[in-house]
């Protein structure tokens, strides 16, 4: 038992960094009362009288040990909870006593050298930077999203037209960030949106904090040229060196960019070294490849060669390691080895087949590399690319044209690395770039070196936001979503999870109705540590000369002021927004624009008001009600319409000041309703499909009332898995209330496929209604499908009709016609 509270105090001491500590040398120093404070600190506590030393366990306290007189802390926090607590670090507190401790804080000025010194830790407010070669920089926005690591978005008026960049860049100097390689699924076989490989790389220790989408990729998701991740060759290059560009980080973390060319050979059992062609490539005519488990689950080789399976004893292979193994098999004129953990495998073509026949099982295996150059050999994180775009520090000319979406990064004269992705192929938003125009803007941005990385569609970049733990998108690939590629560049935050220093709150500005009741004020709240890692927030506070606070929890808006402030707090952490107060609404919207209610029957309508885009009102009472005509039922200030007895249409109108929205009302079941007769022609519908040879949509004389019909025409022959044939509407088609039914003429071609309507509800949700399994009979015939009760209006007919056939030995070809698609409310 003694030996544990020895064991005890050594880790309190060392977690809670008592005040005689030291800083490292690469640390900046500032001393206040002659003891050094360190990043984070707020204040010190000096005990006087022996009080208790405690650490948190959620809302438990543990009892570690009793302070002597004397002892000194520095403390990074202070909170309500237990009675009032200061925080000396790694979860231990004391209990704020009077006459039992001495609690002191530095001057604002001295707090304000300590975050100087630590500038390098990305505290400081990054600077603008100003207008670029492409044009003129119309909005800036940059923020810090790990200590020395700043993302910033700009948007730019350019010749072209607009353009929006985004940038991610790190220092080069602050400690505890490091940058290293994703490989999507692990392996070169293989795809992977950025934001999964990036949130699959997160481990307790290493947080990843933004990330930009590597190399150009072929059909199998392979990476073109040089990868190394975590000191390993992942894939050599394939393009020639004049046009190689590769991006590397050395082992002391220098960033690097070049044309390394590597070269790798083996040797068995010490004799003559035989040279490898490739890592994890094809295997070429007389080849020597080496593959490892990180190509593929096999090799993937013809017969006509050898492979050898080597068992790894140590080292890496790289150009500052040897690795080393023991042969275990050698299989000859099979091909297709399975690559196991712990192995790698030599596998040759012809000569470099006969090279291998010579190897037995128990020969001692070395394989070395060499980048020709001291710095490349030190490489453990590789990435590649294609074009140049600066060389030492001059703009390199470009002779391939087009504008397209560009991704690429940069080497800084500072050692600092930022890289850059540019949004394209949309006018509204963002055009794209030139090679040139992109090279320069890289110089513009600071780089000396600089090259692209794959774009177009693949142009991603991902960050952490203030608050989250895991990265997402934040800029518009030109696909409409993110698209998955082969690998990627992540910037890796070492810095572990400390006390709340900050509260991210959104929105940044509130707007609020005057006079009105607020049950969710509608904000998001979020914590982060001095680190910008995301920590848990509770007991959020709200407080503002705007908002009174009701007994229920709800606050009410000022009907007295215009603007103010209001200050948002956890404990002794807080932020403040802006308050803007109005009186007016730009609009008024409904989530039903036509609704159906039986008589004597109440249906509540739920309006919202709107101001610049945002609902900033809600509750029914704030509005005014009427019905016309009078007789159609009654309305009261909550919204609720009570149908009268009688059968009838009319209109209900919610307003508020100058503005209204009206809702169409039918009172009583009203007799079924045609949507869709197709005698206006077919512009609002094409024809799509899955797994199909043909389909055709066409107007039809053949009609069962009326002068058209819609005829689909499809070819499945041919096909496997479930083949369809799809009439799609254009703009979906809006339906009246809740119906209890969809009915349709079908005129049937009797080939037995599956005839489906698509649907989506109130809450985004899609329905397939069934009208038949088995269209198994000819000419005209009237079918319904049931519409399941209880789903959320309003709803819309995203796809009227849908032919399906799921047996691929029903797969055949004809046509049928569709008519008077109706909905039914009885």
């Amino acid at each position: 038992m003694a030996k544990k509270w020895i064991v005890n105090v050594v880790v309190v001491a060392a977690l809670i960094f008592g005040l005689g500590s030291q800083a490292s040398a690469s640390e900046p120093k500032v001393y206040w009362d002659g003891l050094l404070m360190v990043k984070g600190q707020v204040g010190k506590i000096k005990v006087i009288k022996p009080i208790n030393l405690w650490k948190r366990d959620g809302n438990k306290l543990i009892f570690e040990r009793v302070l002597k007189p004397g002892e000194q802390y520095r403390v990074y926090r202070y909170d309500n909870l237990h009675g009032g607590q200061y925080g000396l670090g790694g979860g231990y507190y004391i209990t704020k006593m009077a006459g039992y401790v001495d609690y002191r804080t530095p001057s604002k000025k001295k707090l304000a050298e300590l975050e100087a010194a630590y500038s390098g830790g990305g505290t400081t407010t990054p600077k603008p930077i100003g207008n670029l070669s492409i044009g003129k920089i119309t909005q800036q926005e940059s923020k810090n999203i790990a200590p020395g690591v700043t993302e910033t978005e700009l948007s730019v008026t350019s010749n072209r037209g607009k353009q929006k960049i985004y940038t991610v860049e790190y220092d080069g100097k602050t400690e505890k960030i490091s940058l290293e390689t994703a490989l999507a699924t692990e392996q070169l076989y293989g795809f992977e949106s950025v934001s999964k490989q990036a949130n699959n790389s997160q481990t307790p220790d290493k947080h990843v904090v933004a990330g930009i989408n590597g190399d150009y990729f072929d059909k199998n998701g392979h990476p073109v040229d040089l990868m190394i991740q975590k000191g390993e060759i992942v894939a050599t290059s394939q393009t020639p060196l004049n046009e190689l560009a590769v991006f590397g980080v050395t082992k002391d973390g220098k960033p690097l960019i070049g044309s390394p060319e590597a070269k790798i050979s083996v040797q068995i059992n010490g004799q003559n070294a035989y040279w490898i062609n490739s890592v994890n490539r094809t295997r070429l005519s007389n080849h020597l490849v080496l593959y490892t488990p990180a190509f593929a689950s096999s090799t993937r080789t013809n017969h006509l060669g050898t492979e050898v399976v080597v068992k790894t004893e140590s080292g890496q292979l790289n150009g500052h390691s040897v690795l080393t193994g023991t042969v275990v098999r050698v299989v000859e004129n099979v091909g297709d080895e399975k690559l196991n953990s712990g192995e790698f495998i030599l596998s040759g073509h012809h000569f470099a087949s006969d090279y291998l026949k010579t190897i037995a099982v128990g020969d001692k295996v070395e394989v070395k590399t060499d980048f020709g150059s001291n710095d490349w050999n030190q490489v453990v994180e590789a990435l590649s690319g294609r074009y140049h775009l600066v060389k030492n520090g001059s703009v390199v000319k470009q002779t391939v044209a087009g504008v397209h979406p560009r991704s690429a990064i940069g080497i800084k004269a500072d050692g600092g690395i930022v890289t850059v992705v540019v949004d394209g192929r949309n006018a509204l938003h963002s055009v794209g770039l030139t090679l040139a125009e992109m090279a320069s803007v890289m110089k513009d941005l600071g780089a000396v070196q600089a090259f692209t990385f794959d774009g177009g569609g693949s142009s991603t970049m991902v960050v952490r936001e203030h608050g989250n733990d895991s990265v997402s998108l934040v800029n518009k690939p030109s696909d409409g979503i993110e698209r998955s590629v082969s690998n990627s560049l992540l910037f890796i935050s070492q810095w572990m999870k400390g006390p709340l220093s900050q509260l991210v709150v959104n929105p940044k500005e509130l707007t609020l109705f005057a006079g009105a009741t607020y049950k969710d004020l509608g904000l998001t709240v979020k914590g982060m540590d001095q680190f910008y890692n995301a920590v848990p927030v509770s007991q959020v506070a709200y407080s503002s000369p705007a908002l009174k606070k009701n007994a229920d929890g709800s606050y009410t808006a000022s009907t007295s002021l215009s603007s103010s402030e209001m200050t948002v707090s956890s404990g002794n952490i807080s932020s403040k927004i802006k308050v803007n107060l109005i009186n007016t609404l730009d609009s008024i919207q409904v989530d039903e624009k036509d609704i159906i209610v039986e008589n004597n029957t109440i249906y509540k309508i739920q309006p919202k008001g709107i101001y610049k885009g945002k609902t900033v009102i809600s509750d029914p009472a704030l509005f005014k009600w009427s019905v016309s005509p009078a007789n159609l039922g009654t309305i009261n200030n909550k919204g609720e319409f009570k149908a009268g007895s009688a059968k009838g249409t009319g209109t209900i109108t919610v307003s508020h000041g100058k503005v209204s929205a009206s809702i169409n009302v039918t009172g009583g079941t009203p007799e079924p309703i045609l949507i869709e007769g197709f005698e206006n022609g077919i512009a609002n519908y094409k024809a799509t499909g899955a797994r199909y040879k043909s389909v055709n949509l066409i107007q039809d004389p053949l009609s069962k009332t009326g002068t058209s019909a819609a005829k689909l025409s499809y070819d499945f022959t041919g096909t496997s898995g479930t083949s369809g044939a799809y009439i799609e509407a254009v703009k979906p088609i809006a339906l009246k209330g809740q119906p209890k039914k969809i009915g349709m003429w079908v005129y049937g071609d009797g080939k037995g496929h599956w005839l489906r309507m698509q649907l989506k509800d109130g809450s985004g949700q899609e329905l397939q209604l069934d009208f038949t399994k088995n269209l198994n009979w000819t000419g005209w015939k009237y079918i319904e499908a049931a519409v399941p009760e209880g789903i959320k209006t309003p709803l819309v007919i995203e796809v009227p009709v849908r032919y399906m056939e799921t047996n691929d030995a029903n797969k055949n070809s004809g046509a049928i016609f569709i008519d008077q698609i109706q909905a039914v409310y009885k």
